[in-house]
């Protein structure tokens, strides 16, 4: 009788420490948040907490999807939370870098057809027929950018509830927040985007051993991105079935040694045959070392010190999803030498899967607000350092211009 009582008591202080620490979680994201906004120059301060708003919105009820006890909450806080992205990013005035190229290949393949502007300018034939889809209906680009913004958006989502059981889902909305949505506000790089959440949904396809699935819908992403056909490579991991982790130690040190040569061979035989557009990626420089090749290093060490959480059944998705994130490193070290860089994003989009399965596996640990701590700092830091406070984007970004509304 006093050890059921023992045990009852235990579980309730469980319990209030769980709370205790999501209490302290909540307000870490709210300080750090408008903390960034203070630094920020004053004639961006009503952007900046225009977007800590929708950050912190975003990621507020995906944590409230999260703690659903029914379907019918989940699916209406998972949408709240995808409708405050998606409506920001698909009506934003056209404001993005690349918003008048996306207009005027638009414009080019209402007039002349997919095909044609394929042709001339060897822009992918994905994205090409998509646009050829919706000039089906309507002239209006608007149309094109809310579906090129859905797409994309949906896509991460779709993952994400997939996983849901297995990751924290308001830490994976956060990363994917901070480490690319901006990205794309700013830029655009809508067919990377698109790319970018194929691949991701295609990636689980590898610890399930089905290699066909895996290349096809890579191959899906190469017609919206031709970058996202590096992704290949990973089919090597569906093709055996021994230990996943010998083959991705075995990958990694290839990998590591092969990429110079691999880009040198991509800069010489492929990129002449995409077009005048990637004349640019044709150029090999000399090697040249930099400390900040290592920036996501810290980020791998603090994977592998959560090993030992992760449950054994979900273990090769937590492993598969730490090697893509690596080739991060791999892909930094020699950035030198070709101007790749863009490889990356498939890379870091595996952390958004990686970090949050180490969150999820601490949720009763007392190490969790640790965690949590050192990814929230990590994800506002890497916010600022390459958005907003990177000059070449901060006319794209401050102040927001949307078609309804500027702040």
């Amino acid at each position: 009788m006093f050890q059921a009582g023992n045990k009852i008591e235990s579980t309730k202080n469980t319990i209030s420490n769980r709370q205790f620490v999501d209490i302290a979680i909540l307000y870490l994201y709210i300080f750090i948040a408008f903390g960034m906004c203070v630094i920020l120059p004053e004639e961006q301060l009503s952007t900046a907490l225009y977007y800590s708003a929708i950050i912190l919105s975003a990621v507020f009820f995906a944590a409230l999807a999260e703690k659903s006890k029914t379907t019918f909450e989940f699916k209406m806080y998972i949408t709240l939370s995808f409708l405050i992205l998606f409506l920001t990013f698909a009506l934003r005035s056209y404001t993005a870098i690349d918003d008048p190229s996306y207009i005027r290949i638009f414009n080019d393949v209402t007039m002349y057809g997919w095909f044609y502007v394929f042709r001339t300018e060897t822009i992918e034939p994905g994205y090409l027929i998509l646009n050829n889809l919706i000039s089906q209906f309507t002239s209006n680009y608007l149309y094109m950018q809310i579906t090129t913004s859905f797409v994309p958006l949906f896509l991460f989502y779709r993952v994400f509830v997939k996983f849901r059981h297995i990751i924290s889902l308001p830490m994976a909305i956060f990363l994917l927040i901070t480490m690319l949505y901006f990205q794309m506000l700013a830029v655009g790089l809508l067919r990377m985007f698109i790319a970018l959440g194929i691949v991701l949904n295609a990636l689980p396809y590898i610890v399930q051993r089905n290699a066909t699935k895996y290349v096809l819908l890579v191959l899906i992403a190469g017609f919206f991105h031709y970058s996202s056909l590096f992704m290949l490579l990973f089919a090597y991991f569906a093709l055996k079935k021994d230990y996943l982790s010998k083959r991705v130690k075995r990958f990694l040190i290839i990998g590591f040694i092969a990429t110079p040569f691999i880009f040198m061979g991509i800069s010489k035989f492929l990129v002449p045959l995409m077009g005048e557009r990637y004349a640019g990626y044709a150029m090999v420089n000399d090697f040249s070392f930099s400390i900040l090749s290592f920036d996501t290093v810290p980020l791998l060490i603090l994977l592998l010190l959560f090993y030992n959480k992760i449950d054994i059944k979900k273990l090769d998705y937590y492993k598969l999803f730490m090697s893509v994130f690596a080739v991060s490193f791999i892909v930094s070290f020699y950035s030198s030498m070709v101007s790749l860089g863009r490889l990356i994003f498939y890379a870091n989009s595996a952390f958004f899967i990686a970090a949050p399965m180490a969150c999820k596996a601490l949720n009763r640990d007392s190490r969790r607000f640790f965690l949590y701590f050192l990814i929230i700092v990590y994800g506002f830091l890497y916010l600022y350092k390459t958005q907003f406070a990177l000059d070449s984007h901060i006319p794209y970004l401050f102040p927001y211009h949307g078609l309804f509304i500027k702040i």
